[in-house]
């Protein structure tokens, strides 16, 4: 089964290894994803001016192509299944905007595609998403972090529970893993910050990896690559400003498919990690 496919900005640079191990692991159970053709930036983040119809353009160009090609489409970073969804809402809601930009880029774009992210998109197919676990994972006690960017605006979003979400959970658990819960796995990682405030940044992201810790997570899995950097490389930092800090590992939900479906190493990705996963995996027979 093919399924259209939009891959973003960041799964062709930092976030390679999500881009890669996602496609392999959904060939491996039969749904081969269909990368849109020339397909552009989504503009990175939704504007919080929404007078500003610019911002608009690029959304709309995209979800276009995908009305044209099937009316449906997959977005595994989370910041662009944010921006798709949230401009989406716009366009379904506000039809002068919609008009005013279809007239502008010569489209007729109506609003009604379905933007999907890979959790919903397992849980709407688990039953083909179990069969395929091979490699047992049973003792690795991933710590579901989400972020914001999945989450909220609640009524823009519609992903789920934006304070006390399972999605990611039950993704976890039908791979054969077993979930942590924290209170902060909904809690911002400083996203942006780390550029213009990176102390601010590095400690929220702090906060959150002794949270999950301390409720039992022996590592971290997301699906945002802003998430994931910020988590992932900068725990050097932390200990510097927090001696009892022990790194621990941050994953793509991806790579735990990978793993999950005992797909070639490689396809792990673990040279990705900058907190090396080795001996947390070897300690549990899983590399």
């Amino acid at each position: 089964m093919k399924v259209s496919y939009y891959p973003g900005c960041d799964l062709y640079t930092k976030a390679r290894v999500l881009n890669d191990s996602i496609q392999r692991s959904f060939n491996a159970v039969g749904f081969e994803l269909k990368e849109m053709e020339n397909w552009y930036c989504c503009g990175t983040t939704f504007t919080l001016a929404r007078d500003n119809k610019m911002s608009l353009i690029a959304p709309l160009r995209i979800l276009a192509k995908v009305q044209k090609d099937g009316g449906s489409v997959l977005v595994p970073c989370s910041i662009c299944y944010n921006t798709l969804k949230r401009s989406n809402f716009i366009f379904k809601n506000d039809p002068e905007t919609l008009r005013l930009i279809n007239e502008h880029l010569g489209e007729s774009y109506d609003g009604q595609v379905k933007i999907i992210h890979p959790f919903e998109f397992i849980r709407a197919n688990q039953n083909d998403f179990k069969k395929g676990v091979k490699r047992n994972l049973e003792n690795l006690k991933l710590g579901c972090y989400y972020g914001c960017y999945l989450l909220r605006p609640e009524n823009e979003m519609e992903f789920d529970d934006p304070e006390s979400p399972t999605i990611m959970e039950d993704f976890v658990k039908l791979m054969g893993a077993q979930p942590v819960s924290f209170p902060l796995k909904v809690e911002c990682c400083g996203s942006y910050l780390i550029v213009s405030s990176p102390e601010a940044a590095i400690e929220t992201s702090y906060r959150i990896l002794k949270n999950a810790r301390e409720r039992g997570a022996e590592a971290i899995v997301t699906s945002c690559p802003v998430c994931h950097y910020n988590l992932d490389n900068f725990q050097n930092r932390m200990a510097s400003s927090h001696p009892e800090h022990r790194p621990i590992p941050v994953f793509y939900f991806s790579q735990i498919m990978a793993m999950a479906y005992d797909l070639p190493v490689e396809i792990w990705g673990l040279e990705y990690n900058k907190i090396s996963a080795v001996n947390l995996l070897k300690g549990h027979g899983i590399l």
